[in-house]
């Protein structure tokens, strides 16, 4: 380390980036969380608020990719540290999907789904507690820098799957052309199918943490 970039600085730096992805996580989370109880409470108030929320997400995404520029080119970073700016970047763009999607599930919120649907919603709610915990779990696991948590995340993504699609099999003996064309049904289906691909970039952020320890990519199988 140089005169140019000290290891306080330095420090003070990757911590800096470290708390703007856990920032970006955590509004998230919140988001995510927010946008299933507007879903089932069919919340048009609640629902706005989720999807006026999420330009800050993006601009707090934009200062993650900002600061990651800021260090490689400033501090010039090596080996596991380099991984872990790089990997900082590919994390805010999977959180920042994931709010994409909470902002997706709050409009269909927002329209709201007929009655006699609402007999599936235990599905939504479900995969909800599932992934909401699963991403409180890999944020933990990206501050701590916990493979082992990180990929306990990663194969519970296992029971989302499961649940996605044992609603849709459940589902399909409500479908009929007349059914088809209401937004209750529709409303569901898009709905789950938004949170099982939450689920896919929160196995994504648990890939990327193995990757900043290990200098590989994870191989395993669901």
């Amino acid at each position: 380390m140089d005169m140019h970039h000290p290891l306080k600085v330095y420090e003070e730096e990757l911590a800096d980036l470290q708390g703007l992805v856990l920032e970006l996580g955590n509004m998230a989370l919140q988001q995510l969380s927010k946008a299933i109880e507007t879903f089932a409470e069919n919340n048009a108030e609640k629902a706005q608020a989720i999807i006026d929320g999420d330009e800050k997400i993006n601009d707090l995404e934009h200062e993650v990719d900002k600061m990651s520029l800021m260090i490689i080119t400033k501090m010039e970073p090596k080996a596991g540290d380099l991984r872990y700016v790089l990997t900082a970047s590919k994390i805010a763009s999977d959180l920042e999907r994931i709010a994409d999607y909470a902002k997706s599930i709050a409009k269909k919120g927002k329209r709201g789904f007929a009655e006699e649907h609402a007999q599936h919603l235990g599905y939504v709610q479900h995969m909800g507690q599932e992934l909401t915990a699963m991403l409180s779990s890999v944020l933990e696991a990206f501050k701590n820098l916990s493979v082992e948590k990180a990929l306990d995340v990663w194969h519970s993504d296992s029971n989302v799957d499961a649940l996605f699609k044992e609603g849709v099999t459940e589902m399909k003996d409500c479908v009929s052309s007349e059914e088809l064309e209401g937004t209750g049904f529709i409303s569901l289906l898009f709905t789950m199918r938004c949170l099982e691909r939450v689920g896919d970039h929160i196995t994504n952020i648990s890939e990327h943490i193995y990757f900043i320890k290990y200098a590989e990519y994870f191989s395993g199988r669901k």
